[in-house]
């Protein structure tokens, strides 16, 4: 291939200056070159299970989380939120993009408004009820008096 036949800025031997030219526009883009390396980040593998032991995968047994299922559901699902953690997600968006894609049934405890108010509140009235059950028979339970005196 002769170099009258290449096509463009190589036939006059620009190509190095129009590299450049483009390679300065990147760099002075208001993306930048890092918001190419912003979007990815590093992310630990217990990050990962954190934000996974918030969810219950689909198909897993209802006293496993993401974190501790070992169904292929929630190998899935740890894999899905890796992707997002490495995108940059909060862990709120992380749960807004869940929730919109399975539905409340992913949360792994409910949230606390609406009939998941009473989920959160049974067992402190609960404890709160046996509490002072015990604290009034001990109360009541006096000393006899002494015999014959």
């Amino acid at each position: 291939m002769s170099r009258s036949s290449l096509r463009g800025p190589f036939r006059t031997g620009r190509a190095p200056a129009v590299a450049l030219a483009a390679l300065l526009l990147w760099a002075a883009s208001p993306a930048g070159p890092e918001a190419a390396f912003a979007q990815q980040r590093n992310v630990t593998w217990q990050e990962v299970l954190d934000v996974a032991a918030e969810y219950h995968p689909p198909g897993c047994p209802p006293t496993l989380t993401g974190a501790t299922c070992q169904e292929r559901q929630a190998f899935d699902l740890r894999l899905e939120i890796l992707k997002l953690l490495e995108e940059g997600k909060s862990r709120q968006e992380i749960r807004q993009i869940l929730v919109s894609k399975y539905g409340q049934d992913i949360l792994a405890a409910p949230p606390p408004k609406g009939f998941g108010v009473l989920v959160w509140a049974a067992p402190v009235a609960a404890v709160a009820f046996g509490l002072s059950v015990f604290f009034l028979m001990v109360r009541r339970r006096r000393p006899s008096p002494p015999a014959g005196g």
